[in-house]
């Protein structure tokens, strides 16, 4: 969904190298992981967590993902694709996520609480 038919290649260190893809002309293009913008980074790094949860959930130990504050760095188009990641990630784990930009999430599919709000009328704030 981010970046169709990307190859992400890692080191022998385990860390990111270099990602080719395919330019919107239909070229291969290949550059260094370090070379994206901070929200492309930001994007893997979020699959990757998912792929690492989806692992541990393999291994019978899942996994609750807490995001904070993703995505702050994303455009319109690549945050809806990014939601479909979390909305399909969310089908397999718990998902907890915490804004200050909760315009953003609203059309998530699950009713947003507000820190301190009650659950229910008789549960007690906290």
């Amino acid at each position: 969904l981010l970046f169709p038919q990307a190859t992400l290649h890692i080191t022998e260190d385990l860390v990111p190298g270099a990602l080719s893809r395919q330019s919107v002309a239909g070229v291969l293009e290949t550059g260094d992981f370090s070379a994206l913008s901070f929200g492309a980074r930001e994007q893997l790094g979020l699959i990757s967590r998912f792929a690492y949860a989806d692992l541990l959930r393999s291994a019978g130990r899942p996994t609750l993902l807490i995001l904070d504050d993703a995505l702050v760095h994303c455009d319109g188009l690549r945050l809806s694709a990014m939601k479909s990641v979390i909305c399909d990630a969310a089908t397999r784990h718990q998902v907890l996520l915490f804004t200050c930009h909760p315009e953003l999430w609203q059309d998530m599919g699950v009713m947003m609480r507000t820190l301190g709000e009650p659950v229910a009328q008789d549960a007690k704030t906290w």
